[in-house]
């Protein structure tokens, strides 16, 4: 089909990523200040170097995990087009074998790695303990984020969101909790893996029910679906190593080379950079489908401007958050205890490196629903090899400074390689002259609360500041103009949410 009304298409296309949007920003704040809460907990209930062994620990497991996601990221790109139940059947059972399958012999693995990796690192025995109990439950680890990633193929955001986004971080704190009680950063793991085994099954039962989703590996057309879906995920499990490295492949570094302490120094500063990606993180939760069915359809000048639209509203609301996260970054590290100020200086880079890569957009999204797997494997297998060489030595000259400046660089090339590779091959990029506003917004903002944190010390004065601050971010912002299609956004989403809190 052509694209023959763009702008019937793009309507239609930012209505639906609005409504996941409305729905998912709310609870993935909630999820977001949950996380914080819980590593808060743990980083003043515990010393900052037993709760970074733990951290390294699970971030280990989440490297494991982040590798078994390509089997189900196909979920949205092949659901959504699926003609029967049957085949839906068919690809959700056939990928739930490949990820769980997959975790078994990842955790199974580690496990048998456990006192290889305690001679490497020299961490202790607890640290190995705890590799131990995440090696275990690293497929009900797996089992959760299927769960996320069905419900997220058939754009059932609410129930996904009441999994993921609330009810996981809000059972994970009252494990926390316990934990803290018993004194005891090992009951906290395994609570954090019962919950995940809890939620996951919690999930698929409600799937079962409302959707008659059913375990089926028989069909007519089942071969010829696996086949398709197994060349899909393939290239995406070789490119997931690469990413995985990327994004996770700190914390085995840190582990050989550093100590506990800044294990848990950078997993502070990296939750803290993550929430500045909230708007991107909204924006995201219908992408994958809709970007599918507009590709899927020819619909490719919707599909551009969709991509305009969003990405510029992103970067609007990245550099709103990014600005005070900067600017009180000594506060915002002493949430975590006196041990964490210290190492305020790191921040700054942590949250650039997350409005870089928010500055592209979904643009790793865009590359998957249109079928380059293949490219963003070889972009990701590029810029790993160049890491791998530079990021050994800057640890060791230059220690945890080292390993935040290849956080940067690590994701400002990714992100810029992704977005040219893009456009070269689908004439999609996500820049125009209208993402510099925002960045010309930023400049009051950052002076409003610069001079606001020196008249004003303190709490008070920090929130005060803040709140100016986004007024006349907002005001410059207003007075500088939005294009068409982001008044239209703008206005679906304001319309959302005026329903939902008002009906």
């Amino acid at each position: 089909m052509p694209d023959d009304d763009p702008d019937e298409r793009l309507a239609d296309a930012l209505e639906r990523v609005a409504h996941g949007a409305v729905v998912s920003i709310p609870s993935t704040l909630t999820q977001r200040l949950l996380t914080l809460a819980f590593t808060a907990l743990l980083t003043n209930g515990f010393s900052a170097g037993a709760y970074g062994l733990f951290v390294l620990a699970r971030r280990i497991q989440r490297f494991l995990r982040s590798l078994t996601r390509s089997f189900t990221t196909g979920l949205s790109r092949y659901i959504p087009n699926t003609d029967t139940d049957t085949d839906r059947d068919v690809i959700a059972t056939f990928a739930l074998t490949l990820a769980v399958g997959a975790a078994t012999v990842f955790g199974t693995v580690l496990y048998l790695a456990v006192p290889e990796i305690g001679r490497l690192t020299g961490k202790g025995t607890q640290f190995e303990l705890y590799l131990r109990v995440f090696a275990l439950g690293l497929p009900a680890a797996v089992w959760l984020t299927f769960a996320g990633s069905l419900l997220q193929s058939l754009e059932e955001i609410t129930p996904m969101n009441l999994t993921l986004r609330i009810g996981f971080p809000a059972f994970q704190l009252v494990a926390a909790g316990v934990g803290l009680w018993l004194g005891s950063l090992l009951a906290v793991a395994v609570g954090v893996l019962v919950v995940s085994a809890v939620g996951g099954t919690v999930a698929l039962a409600w799937l079962a029910r409302e959707r008659g989703l059913r375990p089926r590996y028989r069909g007519p057309t089942a071969s010829s679906l696996r086949r398709r879906y197994l060349r899909y995920t393939a290239p995406l499990f070789a490119s997931s190593i690469a990413t995985t490295v990327q994004r996770l492949g700190f914390y085995p570094l840190i582990a050989v080379f550093l100590t506990s302490t800044a294990g848990a120094v950078f997993a502070v500063g990296e939750l803290i950079g993550v929430l500045v990606r909230l708007p991107l993180f909204g924006i995201n939760q219908l992408m994958p489908p809709v970007a599918a069915t507009l590709y899927g359809d020819e619909h490719h000048e919707a599909l551009a401007r969709l991509y305009h639209a969003t990405s510029r509203l992103v970067l609007v609301g990245v550099t709103g958050l990014a600005v005070p996260v900067v600017v009180f970054r000594r506060a915002v590290m002493a949430l975590f205890g006196p041990a964490f100020v210290e190492y305020a200086h790191l921040l700054p880079a942590f949250v650039l490196a997350q409005w870089i890569a928010c500055a592209a957009g979904s643009v790793g999204i865009l590359l998957m629903m249109t079928d380059h797997q293949r490219a963003m494997f070889l972009v990701n297998a590029a810029i790993t090899s160049a890491l791998v060489v530079v990021s050994i030595p800057l640890t060791r000259r230059y220690g945890l400074s080292g390993v935040v400046a290849v956080y940067l660089l690590m994701l400002s090339l990714n992100n810029t390689l992704e977005v040219v590779v893009l456009w070269r091959l689908e004439d999609l990029q996500p820049l125009t002259l209208a993402h510099l506003k925002p960045v010309a917004a930023a400049v009051p903002l950052g002076v409003v609360t610069v001079v606001g944190h020196r008249l004003v010390p303190g709490l008070a004065g920090a929130l005060a500041a803040t709140a100016v601050g986004l007024v006349v971010y907002a005001a410059v912002l207003l007075w500088l103009g939005f294009a068409p299609a982001e008044r239209q956004l703008v206005g679906t989403l304001a319309d959302r949410y005026r329903t939902v809190t008002i009906g």
